[in-house]
């Protein structure tokens, strides 16, 4: 038997098929799905991420008795029973606090691991200038007015090159747009 334990943040499960979402075609996470077991009763008692993290390694409720930290010594996570057992565990993680020093933290608790960065947001890559007339019939003119848009080339990523504060106020920027189209999180 193999386990694929898949943890995403920022991921909001009404996007996903496997969970009846259709407003943002899924087809991988649906592939992955029908060689799946779904968990859909599950419940983390402490939201943030990281306490969530160990709630769900350790199969306690993080918060209950102490604050955001890595998993402990003590703890009991379910990679170090799985490996206990001679089951070989890996992680591949992009989120950097499970490599936080203190504590035990959540690396430790794997037989390996891989550390992968670089598909962040980064503000300083360029980005091309979306084209913002495909997108006007899916904003709000109360929260994203188009009336007084900046000229082709005046703003990249909402920082001001050419193009006085006065005309700046209440246009939307690439930014913006970025964040409203992305609003089910990460769906890959």
């Amino acid at each position: 038997m193999k386990t694929v334990f898949v943890l995403f943040d920022s991921l909001n499960r009404l996007a996903l098929g496997s969970y009846g979402g259709t407003s943002v075609a899924t087809p991988n996470f649906d592939r992955f799905t029908r060689k799946s077991v779904t968990f859909d009763k599950h419940y983390v008692g402490s939201l943030p991420c990281m306490p969530a993290r160990r709630d769900m390694h350790t199969g306690r409720l993080n918060f209950t008795h102490r604050n955001w930290g890595p998993l402990e010594p003590f703890d009991e996570s379910f990679a170090r029973i799985l490996s206990n057992n001679s089951v070989y565990t890996h992680l591949i993680s992009d989120h950097l606090h499970y490599f936080e020093n203190g504590g035990w933290g959540y690396a430790n608790a794997f037989d390996s691991w891989d550390f992968i960065r670089g598909q962040e947001y980064d503000a300083l890559k360029v980005m091309v200038r979306p084209p913002i007339e495909r997108y006007r019939d899916h904003f709000d003119e109360r929260h994203y007015p188009f009336h007084n848009l900046p000229e082709q080339g005046s703003i990249t990523r909402g920082i001001q090159i050419k193009t006085s504060l006065k005309r700046l106020r209440g246009a939307i920027t690439e930014d913006a747009l970025r964040r409203r189209r992305f609003s089910h999180g990460k769906v890959f």
